[in-house]
């Protein structure tokens, strides 16, 4: 009797260190330690139970090598490809503005490779974009802009064989103002929806051979906002240019909440959530401008630099679809990166007829954990 009453004590307080959002620990920590909470509360003959089973079966080091194979840490990298620096994109068309009303067209392809940390997994990140837009000049210092904007990103995790990825698809409203002919202020504002497909593996063996190994999915929803503000200084000396630049960009990505499917007993039930980044910009981009009988091109070497604002790491809690008792699992994201750098490279070409287009590839460098690298391009018609 008294060994049962220490037994469910020790359960009772291994519940509580799981459940407690203060205590700052790795996803396989927590799940390590919440398998004493979960496994009794199992209902007999379920999959999760005989998960449990297994795990109490299993021998030494058991409830880690169990809570290692589920790859937690892959929750918290689903929707950070919305840390991407989305200004550069957005803000690149506002170079051009000397018609009243022209159209235009950009893309855009990118990478983007995590480096692993304790909570958050490492992945690979492709990350693709189309836009098409207008821009209408209703006055001599005014210009108003809109576009729709498709997103594709895609995460592949480094450890397993789970992916994340998701469809974005939206409007996007630009405005500018040049108060004097070497000052331009911009902003932008977007509203863009996805559907999400999100994998995640789960395999571990355990020291008796067990070996577990599934797939759990979901489809959940999201929404992203978009907003930024900035301002341009621009300096001509002969065919030299320079242009410094900063600004202010916010993004908010809410991923709607879901349940898995499969997983063969451990599927998960992870809430809404979402993901803030407000982040400024310092840039410097110095040009030539090169007459040709085509047209003039003028090459383009930018340096910037990136502070984030927001981003914080922040608890999260999920838990076993199969749980009666909606056991809590919470464990910690990673805190951002503050400071980093960013280049590009890039060309524009101004042709005849009032056409024009753009060449770019950028490249973040400093950062502690995040390599962003981007390949962009468009054309611009003007229409009069």
């Amino acid at each position: 009797m008294r060994k049962t009453r220490t037994m469910l004590a020790l359960l009772g307080l291994s519940a509580a260190l799981a459940a407690t959002p203060a205590l700052a620990q790795t996803p396989e920590d927590a799940l390590t330690a919440a398998w004493l909470a979960v496994c009794p509360s199992a209902l007999p003959g379920t999959a999760l139970a005989q998960r449990c089973a297994e795990i109490a079966a299993g021998g030494p080091g058991s409830r880690a090598e169990a809570a290692a194979g589920n790859f937690l840490e892959e929750i918290p990298g689903q929707g950070r490809s919305s840390t991407r620096d989305h200004a550069a994109r957005e803000n690149e068309q506002r170079t051009q503005l000397s018609a009243n009303l022209a159209l235009w067209v950009s893309a855009d392809t990118g990478r983007l490779d995590r480096k692993e940390s304790p909570n958050e997994a490492a992945f690979e990140g492709h990350t693709d974009s189309v836009s098409l837009g207008f821009d209408w000049a209703f006055h001599p210092k005014w210009t108003l802009g809109a576009a729709l904007s498709h997103d594709q990103e895609r995460l592949d995790f480094d450890a397993s064989n789970g992916k994340a990825g998701g469809d974005y698809t939206g409007g996007i409203a630009y405005l500018s103002w040049a108060p004097a002919e070497t000052i331009g202020v911009n902003g932008y504002y977007g509203e863009l929806a996805a559907s999400n497909d999100i994998t995640r593996a789960i395999d571990y063996t355990l020291l008796s051979g067990t070996h577990v190994t599934a797939i759990a999915r979901a489809t959940p929803d999201s929404h992203r906002t978009i907003a930024g503000i900035g301002g341009d200084w621009n300096l001509a000396r002969g065919a030299w240019a320079w242009q410094f630049g900063a600004g202010l960009d916010y993004t908010r990505t809410r991923i709607e909440a879901y349940t898995e499917s499969g997983g063969q007993g451990l599927a998960l039930s992870v809430p809404t959530r979402a993901i803030y980044t407000r982040r400024g910009r310092l840039d410097a981009t110095v040009m030539r401008n090169v007459s040709t009988n085509w047209g003039v091109w003028q090459p383009q070497f930018k340096l910037g630099w990136r502070h984030e604002f927001a981003n914080p790491a922040r608890a999260l809690t999920v838990h076993f679809a199969d749980d009666p008792a909606d056991t809590p699992i919470v464990f910690d994201t990673e805190d951002p990166d503050a400071n980093w750098g960013e280049w590009a490279l890039g060309s524009v070409f101004v042709f005849t007829h009032g056409q024009s287009g753009f060449l770019q590839y950028r490249q973040r460098f400093g950062h502690a954990f995040l390599q962003e690298r981007v390949l962009a391009l468009g054309w611009r018609i003007e229409l009069k």
